[in-house]
């Protein structure tokens, strides 16, 4: 399937349904506000977004139980271990509207042996808007049992020395070296974005909780202002040292929720026939720098 083509005046926006209805690319002014794909696209990590869902970040070794069902998961990239950020970005997705400045694509998974064992429907909308755009998820479970489920978005920005990140946090989950969660700490912006900058000898792949839902890039060129809806509280930041990208990932839920029902920042359980609903707003414009 070919890609998808919205823009205005001011933005242009590609997105590939084979892809798991992710952004090809996105752009204002004539230049990038994520990190645009490859051409050809040829790992599934490529797409400069993708929705994640029915779960965010890593289950451990992809096992887990949920009341008495038991989930086993196959790990979904080469070479990982755990199973990591749900099945709608695997999937091929179904183009149901389309206009100039607006699309909806939708996907129902049906359970198959080392997949999510319920049966669930999701649909994306993207819709351009003045001076930004706006991307929703909305997931039904269509089983007949109650599902665990969580939302989230995974964009990838540019990164360049200098660059200005500003967002409002008050701690983050710690990670073991496979990156899965091991503690909550405390913690603020200035603890861990130290000068409204992303470190650049530490990596961070961390799950960020107490999110104000607002996220600030600050380049030489440009200003994005990233804002999410109330159900996604807690800010997933992947920022590898040495790369010339980060990832901003608004999400509803810890990593590995699933195996620390304890905890805080857990999942949603939808009964048969409930819908979880979550969108983010991006707005774009010229920086003042």
């Amino acid at each position: 399937m070919t890609h998808l083509r919205l823009r205005n005046s001011v933005l242009d926006l590609m997105i590939s349904p084979s892809h798991g209805g992710g952004i090809i690319s996105f752009e204002a002014f004539g230049e990038p506000v994520l990190k645009p794909a490859p051409d050809p696209i040829s790992r599934l990590t490529d797409p400069s977004a993708f929705v994640l869902l029915p779960y965010c970040n890593r289950i451990a070794h992809g096992g887990a139980k949920f009341g008495n069902q038991t989930i086993q998961l196959t790990p979904t990239l080469p070479g990982e271990t755990h199973a990591l950020h749900g099945e709608g970005w695997i999937a091929g997705w179904t183009v149901e509207k389309q206009s100039d400045t607006a699309t909806v694509l939708s996907f129902r998974h049906s359970p198959t042996t080392g997949r999510w064992p319920w049966a669930f429907e999701a649909s994306q909308r993207y819709e351009l808007i003045d001076g930004g755009m706006v991307h929703t998820v909305q997931i039904q479970n269509v089983s007949e049992k109650p599902m665990p489920v969580g939302l989230g978005f995974h964009p990838y920005f540019p990164r360049k020395s200098g660059d200005q990140f500003i967002a409002q946090v008050g701690g983050r989950w710690n990670v073991s070296t496979d990156l899965l969660p091991t503690d909550h700490e405390r913690g603020g912006s200035e603890d861990y974005w130290p000068e409204r900058q992303l470190p650049v000898d530490v990596s961070l792949d961390n799950c960020f909780t107490e999110w104000d839902g607002k996220l600030l890039i600050e380049r030489e060129n440009m200003c994005v202002s990233l804002t999410a809806s109330d159900e996604l509280g807690l800010l997933h930041v992947y920022a590898p040292i040495g790369a010339d990208f980060f990832c901003a990932e608004p999400v509803s839920h810890m990593p590995d929720a699933l195996n620390r029902l304890g905890e805080p920042d857990q999942m949603q359980v939808l009964q048969p026939g409930e819908t979880f609903k979550a969108s983010i707003r991006y707005l774009v414009e010229k920086s003042a720098r």
